[in-house]
């Protein structure tokens, strides 16, 4: 008997073991982090989703933007919002790490997505309705070629020349561009080639260019390694 609570001494001056510590593993160039995830921060979901899905997930793919005539019937209205429907439904429903940066950078993504959506189905939606470019985002940086597109006539095809103009001044070879553009100019639906090339390399490239980037990566990367207790490199 004595023994026995000897033993149960011995046993009840131990803790309890640990909740097992979760690992996550991410490459950065050529350097694998091998770390351990602070568990009063986030969960290995929480790492994840902070990692890939909110960062560095694919962006939309369903097409928007025309080359030649004949992909405007593959530029789908309803294939756009689907997509756009699911992207947003995703990333509302995903747990993030907690603390106010995560949350914002949350929210930041989705109203990236949001402005990304809505730009692209009014790309479409112009082809044909060309007013559907006003009120959008960066309507005011790229007003040259919305009321170009809005227009039409004279002022859409002097847009359409510049475009190749300023494509030609930069080419090495100009030769094969001068005789597409004169193809196209002299074809039956030369101002509908000019609405695909105007809302393309005009209006879409200004958008880009005005385009910011919707967080910060250097700060993203500080506050990701905070979610870690300890961080192992192995670069090869």
């Amino acid at each position: 008997m004595k023994n026995l609570v000897v033993i149960v001494f011995f046993l009840a001056s131990f803790s309890p073991l640990s909740k097992a510590q979760e690992v996550f593993e991410w490459y950065e160039g050529s350097c694998l982090s091998i770390a351990v995830i602070d568990s009063s921060k986030a969960n290995y979901q929480q790492v994840q989703n902070a990692h890939y899905t909110l960062v560095q997930s694919s962006e939309l793919s369903q097409p928007f933007l025309a080359y030649q005539p004949k992909d405007t019937a593959y530029l789908k209205i309803k294939s756009i919002r689907f997509e756009c429907h699911n992207f947003v439904t995703e990333l509302e429903q995903m747990e993030y790490p907690k603390g106010d940066y995560w949350a914002n950078l949350k929210k930041m993504r989705l109203e990236n997505i949001r402005e990304q959506c809505l730009l692209r189905e009014k790309a479409v939606i112009a082809l044909n309705q060309p007013k559907a470019l006003k009120g959008t985002p960066y309507c005011k940086e790229c007003s040259y070629y919305v009321n170009a597109l809005e227009k039409g006539g004279k002022t859409l095809l002097n847009a359409w020349k510049e475009l190749h103009e300023k494509e030609v001044a930069g080419a090495l070879d100009p030769d094969p561009i001068n005789k597409a553009f004169e193809q196209h100019w002299n074809a039956p639906d030369k101002e509908l080639w000019a609405r695909i090339e105007v809302l393309r390399y005009g209006w879409w490239n200004c958008i880009l260019e005005n385009q910011t980037a919707w967080f910060n990566e250097n700060q993203y990367h500080r506050e990701f390694k905070k979610l870690m207790t300890s961080i192992q490199l192995e670069c090869h």
